[in-house]
């Protein structure tokens, strides 16, 4: 599912929600026995990739040592450089307990650190409680919570997690700009390699269509030519053979085929069944205007 929001408050962000690692397929669902190692791989598929930010998702009423999500950021990214840590359902830990360890990086540091943020319940979706009320509800549960009051700011709350995400992005980007680039480019390259090969639409009106044909002739004609006399033409190496090693070139080939052709004619005697006064008739009733003694059959 892909899913884009527009909005003025909305930052330059996409994201890929990765679904969590399912240990055991549900009864009477079409989940396969190695479910577990599918969803796996497809979240190392995507964040593996250097470019990618990786999000951790880690619940406040968890051990952290045993976060599925903090073993797999730290197996394709392991020194942590594009690794944030997301603490949630930090409204629902026991009494008398806080996350503000986790959120300092006390047990598992993390180079990009982590970011607490209290999301809607299950109650609050059913009530329909809406984003911008939850954000209010989740600013004032911090700024009143008697630990995560007195801690930095940019530890807690979602506006500071999006803020957050948009520099690291923004840096991330920076730094592997040329990289982009150079990726860009080489799919232009392709791309239009591609469009080359599929020529020009047909025109819709007759006359058009003939001319288009009788351009198509002579263009391949003049790529023929080219090829024979050395001249490389990319657009016709696709019509040759050129074996695993590379083999003939496109020229040597149609030489080749020349040279077959030649020695087929020369070896055909197209005279044999024709008798001496066949030949001289042909002639005579051929001929044209010429000198005396000088017969020019044409």
């Amino acid at each position: 599912i892909i899913l884009t929001i527009y909005g003025t408050q909305c930052p330059d962000l996409t994201l890929i929600d990765l679904p969590g690692i399912t240990r055991v397929p549900l009864k009477g669902s079409d989940q396969c026995d190695n479910i577990e190692q599918l969803t796996r791989d497809m979240a190392i598929r995507y964040a593996r990739d250097p470019r990618t930010i990786i999000l951790a998702v880690i619940p406040a009423n968890a051990d952290m040592s045993t976060s599925d999500a903090l073993q797999l950021s730290r197996r394709v990214d392991p020194k942590g450089l594009r690794t944030i840590g997301v603490v949630t359902k930090i409204d629902l830990m026991d009494r008398g307990t806080d996350a503000s360890k986790m959120l300092h990086g006390d047990e598992v540091p993390l180079r990009l650190g982590y970011t607490g943020v209290k999301n809607r319940s299950s109650a609050d979706l059913k009530a329909g409680k809406s984003i911008k009320d939850a954000l209010e509800d989740e600013a004032t549960f911090f700024s009143t919570h008697p630990v995560y009051r007195n801690l930095s700011p940019e530890l807690v709350g979602t506006k500071n997690l999006v803020s957050k995400l948009t520099k690291v992005l923004f840096k991330h980007i920076r730094t592997f700009l040329p990289d982009i680039r150079r990726e860009i480019n080489a799919r232009i390259r392709t791309l239009s390699s591609r469009l080359d090969e599929f020529g020009q639409s047909v025109p819709l009106e007759s006359s058009d269509r003939t001319q288009l044909m009788w351009a198509m002739i002579t263009d391949y004609c003049e790529m023929i030519k080219n090829t024979i006399r050395g001249k490389y033409d990319k657009r016709l190496q696709t019509y040759f053979d050129h074996g695993s090693d590379g083999g003939m070139s496109s020229g040597a080939q149609i030489r080749v085929i020349f040279n077959e052709l030649l020695d087929e004619y020369t070896e055909n005697d197209v005279t044999s069944e024709l008798t001496d006064y066949d030949i001289d008739a042909a002639i005579r009733m051929h001929e044209g205007d010429s000198m005396p003694g000088f017969p020019s059959p044409d």
